[in-house]
């Protein structure tokens, strides 16, 4: 079976940041979600910049602030010139107002922000049509001026996403955490997954070890591997979990997982375009991840 292991909110700061190296350097990360309107995204962007090997994707939280000056694009802000998206200031500042154009506007310069520092454009984005509200609408626009791939995966939450006729035959499935009986996927959503009070309940590795071999589809296994800081702690319900994913995608008990059942990892990108950049480069490195090296 192939596998992607994706790690989300790269980019939020530069101490979460030290927890993805880290899972990336020894770890199985081969797709990195990164969230353009943080400012330490650009450090992993240069860090990323020599490794075509690991996917990089547009994860569009809008979390943070906008790259543009706030005064360019008013609709987008708050008065101290967070995104009205940012959830500690969602019940003050409710997000209506928005202007499609800035946000267009705003997104365009994401994406110029990620050329700049990485040497492309995202290799792709998880989102697909028809878009589910007027952020993602815009966002959409924005991909497909720059023919970035999206509409790829399969998964459940929001209803299922509508995989583009090109990429069926990828049967590419997103897994977030707690496989239930039958095999699918459960996404119980912040409050409960993540609550503070469920951490010692938390067990990812677990959900990947039971995970179901299926070689006709291509898995993609979500974790927000990073280190914590206060902004982490201060905005998000997902914290302390995060030190968790980094624990387990450098485990030695995934690792000998994936060896024992043969897993291919590869990254979006290879899966999309053809290629095995991932594998070539376990391969350079004559790691025992590498597909070659497995019994």
């Amino acid at each position: 079976m192939k596998m992607i292991f994706r790690a989300d909110d790269v980019g939020y700061t530069h101490v979460h940041n030290l927890g993805t190296l880290q899972a990336i350097e020894n770890g199985v990360v081969s797709d990195c979600e990164c969230m353009f309107d943080w400012p330490d995204v650009v450090e992993m962007l240069e860090y990323l910049s020599d490794k075509p090997w690991i996917s990089v994707g547009w994860h569009t939280h809008m979390w943070g602030h906008p790259v543009l000056d706030p005064s360019e694009v008013p609709s987008l802000v708050t008065p101290d010139g967070n995104f009205k998206w940012k959830r500690i200031d969602q019940k003050e500042h409710p997000v209506e107002g928005v202007v499609y154009e800035e946000m267009v506007k705003e997104f365009r310069a994401q994406m110029e922000l990620c050329k700049k520092y990485l040497g492309r454009y995202p290799d792709m984005h998880y989102g697909s049509l028809p878009p589910r509200d007027e952020k993602m609408r815009a966002i959409m626009q924005v991909v497909q001026e720059l023919n970035i791939p999206f509409g790829f995966i399969n998964n459940y939450m929001h209803g299922g996403m509508v995989v583009q006729p090109q990429y069926e035959h990828l049967n590419m499935w997103e897994v977030v955490h707690n496989v239930n009986e039958e095999g699918l996927v459960k996404l119980p959503g912040h409050k409960s997954t993540y609550n503070v009070l469920n951490f010692l309940k938390y067990d990812p590795l677990k959900d990947i070890l039971s995970m179901p071999i299926d070689e006709n589809k291509i898995m993609v296994y979500v974790c927000h591997p990073g280190y914590l800081d206060d902004t982490v702690m201060r905005e998000q319900t997902c914290n302390i979990h995060r030190v968790k994913d980094v624990e387990v995608y450098t485990s030695k008990e995934l690792k000998k997982w994936i060896i024992d059942n043969r897993i291919e990892i590869i990254s979006p990108a290879d899966a999309i375009n053809g290629t095995d950049l991932f594998q070539q480069h376990l391969k350079d490195i004559d790691s025992p991840l590498w597909i070659g090296n497995m019994q």
